[in-house]
């Protein structure tokens, strides 16, 4: 599972070629990142654009190389679903158990406190609503093929989100595989 992962920043962050440890100041949740797992291949993914991020998704796969000084924090929950709404909205929620339902019905009693843009390159602002500073900034790529890697037990389907959460400085600070739930 952790070189699966390793593909995922590969393909969220391809560009930087010189990783080594990073020391993750401005993201008090991790502490540092290393190098793992293979060059993903080009041509199965390309850069986010709005229309790509609109509706209700479900974490597919999530797991990092980093050492969290939280691991009880809800953002590592194993069951985790995001909507990104045509009026910027963006909702999310965490659990330790499966979150059943229609994600419209769940996202109901979800307080909107976060918007966001898409911007150039695929860059996601996340603002809290009213704030003018950005909250996190996420590289966001749209799979493009089906993909699975022999081996490492998971798949990419052709619509899948890879979004890859960065720090101030570019670096990547962990991955999120989404899958767009049924309406």
């Amino acid at each position: 599972m952790t070189r699966w992962i390793g593909v995922l920043v590969v393909v969220g962050w391809g560009s930087v070629m010189n990783w080594g440890p990073v020391e993750a100041k401005d993201h008090s949740i991790a502490r540092s990142l290393t190098r793992t797992g293979p060059v993903f291949q080009v041509g199965y993914a390309r850069t986010c654009t709005g229309h790509d991020l609109l509706g209700n998704w479900q974490l597919v796969a999530f797991d990092s190389s980093y050492r969290f000084r939280n691991p009880q924090a809800p953002y590592l929950f194993p069951h985790q679903v995001f909507q990104y709404s045509n009026r910027s909205g963006a909702k999310s929620a965490y659990s330790l158990r499966p979150i059943f339902g229609r994600p419209d019905k769940v996202f109901e009693t979800v307080p909107l406190e976060m918007t966001y843009r898409v911007e150039r390159r695929g860059r996601v602002i996340l603002k809290m609503k009213g704030h003018d500073e950005p909250v996190e900034t996420w590289s966001c790529k749209v799979v493009t093929q089906d993909h699975e890697t022999v081996g490492r037990g998971s798949a990419m389907q052709r619509g899948d989100l890879v979004m890859t959460l960065l720090g101030t400085g570019g670096q990547a600070l962990f991955v999120r595989h989404l899958r767009k739930s049924a309406a």
